[in-house]
């Protein structure tokens, strides 16, 4: 009885090899994230990564032209919308640019008097049909942003990180933007280079356009039909020396419907000039 007793006992595992085989961990699976997902770190999905450019680049590309160290041999047209999101324009935008098979670059409006308005669903639709979402501030206030017609660094600073955080309730805490557009264009202002410093200190970089649709110019400017805004993008192309690279201005606010009325022969002609399309990161 001994001898057995012995055998027994050689043969049951040590106690600490209960307790190892007991909490060994159990193999989770691996979570692939969808093409229309957003890719953290930036301001666009996981499938935009082949077309998506620097805020940095595009900068670059627009103030410094073909000196530029990165300009691009091959033509890029960046589609972008101010003013937006929109219940009633923005859809429209987003049916045609996904006929066409083109991404572009929505600048928002954030807070309660734009983005706060909007159903979610509609800039989350944006992001996973392939474009890029930028920050156009959140206050799009002049008089707080520049006062006396000069940039004031510090508003300006505090209004862009209330807009991300606006974006991130909707995006997720992954969104972030390198992207951002003055209200009013940092053409039209005075003094802007310590809000530029402040600004590229978090990593952001100020975009403008070289050609436009048009459709929030004053109306001795402004395009009448569809057709001859359309005709001031190629136009503009032109006197800005047919660029290598075409930013685009356009608008999505609510009630705007031109540049949607133009878009697809804005993409045709694009096209026809050899452009193909990006977004900004």
């Amino acid at each position: 009885m001994a001898v057995a007793g012995a055998v027994v006992a050689a043969c049951a595992p040590a106690q600490g090899q209960q307790t190892r085989e007991a909490t060994a961990p159990v193999p989770t699976a691996v979570v692939t994230p969808a093409p229309t997902d957003l890719r953290p770190g930036t301001n666009h999905s996981y499938a935009a990564d082949t077309y998506a450019y620097p805020a940095a680049d595009v900068h670059s590309w627009l103030v410094d032209g073909a000196k530029a160290a990165t300009y691009p041999e091959a033509k890029i047209a960046f589609l972008t919308f101010d003013d937006g999101p929109s219940t009633t324009t923005t859809p429209k935008d987003l049916d045609i640019l996904r006929s066409e098979g083109v991404p572009a670059t929505f600048f928002y409006i954030t807070g309660d008097r734009v983005l706060g308005k909007v159903d979610p669903a509609i800039p989350r639709r944006a992001l996973a049909e392939g474009h890029a979402i930028c920050v156009h501030s959140r206050s799009h206030d002049y008089h707080e942003l520049y006062p006396g017609r000069r940039a004031d660094a510090e508003h300006i600073v505090a209004d862009h990180d209330r807009a991300i955080a606006d974006l991130r309730r909707v995006f997720g805490d992954g969104y972030s933007a390198g992207c951002y557009r003055y209200p009013g264009g940092h053409m039209s202002w005075h003094g802007m280079e310590p809000a530029d410093a402040a600004l590229a200190s978090e990593g952001v970089h100020w975009i403008d356009w070289n050609t436009m649709t048009g459709d929030a110019e004053p109306p001795k400017r402004a395009p009448h039909t569809a057709d001859q805004a359309a005709r001031m993008v190629p136009a503009g192309l032109t006197a800005a020396g047919d660029p290598r690279v075409a930013v685009v201005l356009m608008h999505d606010a609510e009630g705007m419907t031109l540049s949607t009325e133009a878009l697809r022969t804005v993409i045709d002609g694009l096209r026809d000039k050899g452009y193909r399309f990006g977004v900004i990161s």
